[in-house]
């Protein structure tokens, strides 16, 4: 009697990240429709106890309203990354996330700004599924880009965003919301230094001009990455 061998330990633990960077994702995008099953759902696939008593929370406690008032216009948690830029330039920022996009065949929701937490969290759990796809074929060279690539989008991009958000919700609440954060910023890595904020100029000010604040940061992907045909070499799978 032949028995069928189950994934390898590597590519479980790679699904299992995914399955929590998705939900954390889920907790933190806008509870419309079908938000609650899709919550429900991935709770099959979690096996973090503290995860799964968050999302349990989140399905009961949250709603649109509670969603605008601390994550809207006028909201006092800023759960948008170039709220946390620390300059004048957030196009910069936004454009080393599209790179980082187009570059491993993501694409944000639809609806949602690609700097926003929630969208910065489903990234990961992408990347994850990436990894998880390069185990399976015994794809070392892509399985290393891209773990290279999972390090510094989390350092470079989700933790400067995570935390700020985590401590503005010890400020504002709710637990689960705020349980959340603390899950994701503790996944993203340690708490960077807050950024000096030093302007070249502000708007309406002479200095303030197209070369003022220097050219644009070269946007390195995972620290050796060359090219975007390799990047999405290293995943095939399809959203």
């Amino acid at each position: 009697m032949s028995s069928v061998a189950g994934p390898p330990p590597k590519v479980i633990a790679h699904m299992e990240q995914a399955a929590g960077w998705r939900l954390l994702a889920q907790i933190f995008s806008y509870p419309g429709q079908d938000w609650a099953a899709r919550i429900e759902l991935l709770l099959e696939c979690i096996a973090d106890a503290r995860l799964a008593g968050l999302a349990r929370k989140a399905v009961s406690e949250s709603s649109p309203e509670l969603w605008m008032r601390l994550f809207g216009p006028a909201g006092p948690v800023r759960a948008r990354a170039v709220a946390w830029e620390g300059g004048l330039q957030p196009g910069y920022l936004l454009a080393a996330l599209a790179a980082h996009y187009e570059a491993f065949g993501y694409e944000p929701p639809d609806g949602s700004a690609p700097d926003e937490l929630s969208v910065l969290l489903d990234f990961a759990a992408w990347l994850e599924l990436k990894l998880a796809y390069a185990c399976v074929r015994q794809d070392r060279e892509a399985e290393e880009i891209t773990g290279r690539a999972m390090e510094t989008f989390l350092s470079k991009f989700v933790a400067p965003a995570a935390w700020p958000v985590f401590r503005q919700l010890e400020q504002t609440g709710p637990e689960f919301l705020r349980d959340a954060a603390q899950a994701a910023a503790e996944r993203s890595g340690a708490e960077p230094a807050a950024p000096e904020w030093m302007p070249c100029g502000w708007p309406g000010d002479d200095q303030l001009d197209a070369d003022s604040c220097g050219p644009p940061p070269l946007v390195d992907i995972e620290g050796g990455f060359q090219g975007q045909g390799r990047a999405n070499a290293a995943g095939g799978a399809e959203r």
